[in-house]
């Protein structure tokens, strides 16, 4: 985890790994902050049974792993399972215990859309860009969402699909966001995904049936020169002189090759210059 933790109690040889997001662990210390700050993931569920096993095994607490395992009904007794969980220790005050309780309560009472889009979000930060489009799309289709979040939700799928380097599709959801949002932000994105598809000539052209001033064209154009520009000035500085001698050279299918290689490194870069809502 990238945040440093005090821990006072044993530290696991071998860490335990969160299956949603990746994280691995080595202490209660960490097992108490990774929980709080993810409790929206477990909304329906408890954390498995592997948990309790490197508690008892990796860090000693067989009593506390004991406690758990008898609190393993997700319908019944959530609350029990991570108010044991934090007290058994001193990481957390009591104060704190319910605070956190108090706001998985309100998590468990949020409209569904808001829950998967909050756990859509969880997954791109844990760059899980596939997860998140299943979250995303299951948000999309809520009934009781409004126009405002769903454009919100819009933009974050254009970015987990542009993280797939799926730019067409990526394109369509940013224009959709643009649309419901009106953020400058969604149009740039929809403008990106369109340079690395089909060209910048391309996308200036498709930029301009929204009729934007000339003066936001010029901001994004701009925008992309200096991306670009950093780009070059990058690693890849050396490929950018290999295409250079190629092209002087008549090689053009080998600098077709090293192009079509240099593009995908390009647009892999952009991912993250990312931002979601």
């Amino acid at each position: 985890m990238r945040e440093t933790l005090i821990c006072t109690g044993r530290l696991g040889k071998n860490p335990y790994r969160f299956p949603e997001t990746g994280i691995e662990v080595y202490s209660y210390e960490e097992i108490c902050y990774y929980l709080s700050q993810h409790m929206i993931c477990y909304l329906q569920t408890l954390p498995d049974e592997e948990l309790l096993l490197f508690m008892k095994e990796e860090l000693g607490l067989e009593k506390l792993a004991k406690t758990l395992s008898r609190l393993n009904n997700p319908e019944r007794d959530q609350m029990k399972y991570f108010a044991a969980l934090f007290r058994e220790g001193s990481y957390f005050h009591e104060e704190e215990i319910r605070e956190i309780l108090d706001e998985y309560r309100s998590l468990k009472n949020a409209p569904a859309h808001r829950k998967y889009k909050m756990l859509g979000d969880l997954m791109m930060e844990s760059r899980r860009a596939s997860a998140a489009m299943e979250y995303y799309d299951r948000a999309l289709i809520c009934k009781e969402i409004s126009d405002k979040e769903k454009g919100e939700i819009c933009h974050n799928m254009g970015a987990a699909k542009m993280r797939l380097f799926r730019f067409q599709d990526a394109g369509l959801y940013f224009l959709k966001a643009y649309q419901k949002l009106e953020e400058e932000k969604s149009l740039f994105y929809y403008y990106a995904s369109i340079c690395f598809k089909e060209g910048r000539k391309k996308a200036g052209e498709e930029i301009r049936k929204l009729e934007i001033s000339d003066l936001l064209l010029e901001s994004f154009q701009n925008r992309m020169d200096s991306f670009m520009e950093e780009f070059r000035h990058s690693d890849q500085n050396a490929a950018c002189r290999r295409l250079r001698f190629l092209a002087e050279n008549d090689r053009e299918e080998s600098g077709r090759l090293k192009r079509e290689k240099q593009v995908r490194s390009m647009q892999k870069q952009f991912r993250s210059e990312l931002i979601r809502i």
